[in-house]
């Protein structure tokens, strides 16, 4: 087990907390600085929206323990930011903390490597992709991790992704991973659209959770 998952589980102990929603606290945190700081990257997306009412505040913390939530977040950038492009470092760790929430599982992160790269040649002159149910973003992160590999910064860049997940937390947490990456290795995708909504009812729909589009797709679109 990571440093970063042993001090996520103590600090839930400590809160009364669920270790899963200490986790997805500092995806929320993530989350709200990559909206609030959309200038700071605004060279490779130009053109970035999303729900202002999601982008939500934390509560349920004493003052004392907010230095500790700050540490933790501290230490899952650091993973991000050791991890080669488009490396899933988050599923597996989120994985172990879903025990007893019926209904949800997480792809593991070999397989979804194993399928991106199995799906590779078919994916090729093929740059309209779609993950309707997405979770954290394992195959979303997998597929991204064999196009950079294979194509480098130009092969994502052609790239325009639509995904969707019911759940919020597990939206937010693949938003995360996939603009964290692509701005932290300058590697900006054509366009990402991320719902967060019903599959059956209503996916695609409603207005978009958040949308980033690129230098690339802004340009075409002139």
């Amino acid at each position: 087990m990571s440093n970063l998952l042993k001090n996520t589980n103590a600090f839930a102990d400590h809160c009364g907390l669920p270790a899963r929603h200490i986790f997805d606290d500092l995806f929320t945190l993530l989350y709200s600085h990559i909206c609030a700081g959309k200038k700071e990257y605004q060279h490779l997306y130009p053109a970035v929206s999303f729900d202002a009412r999601k982008v939500q505040p934390l509560d349920g913390y004493r003052d004392a323990d907010r230095d500790e939530l700050m540490r933790l977040l501290v230490m899952l950038i650091a993973e991000l930011d050791n991890a080669v492009p488009f490396e899933d470092v988050v599923t597996d760790k989120y994985g172990t903390l879903l025990q007893g929430d019926s209904g949800q599982f997480m792809t593991p992160t070999p397989l979804s490597n194993a399928v991106s790269e199995f799906l590779g040649s078919a994916r090729e002159g093929g740059n309209k992709r779609a993950e309707p149910s997405c979770g954290t973003g394992a195959l979303v992160m997998g597929d991204l991790r064999h196009t950079y590999a294979v194509g480098g910064k130009d092969a994502v860049s052609h790239v325009d992704y639509s995904i969707n997940d019911l759940d919020q937390r597990l939206v937010r947490i693949a938003t995360v991973q996939v603009m964290y990456h692509s701005i932290r290795h300058e590697a900006p995708l054509k366009r990402l659209v991320v719902h967060n909504a019903d599959l059956i009812r209503n996916y695609d729909t409603s207005p978009p959770f958040f949308a980033a589009t690129s230098w690339r797709g802004v340009l075409e679109i002139i």
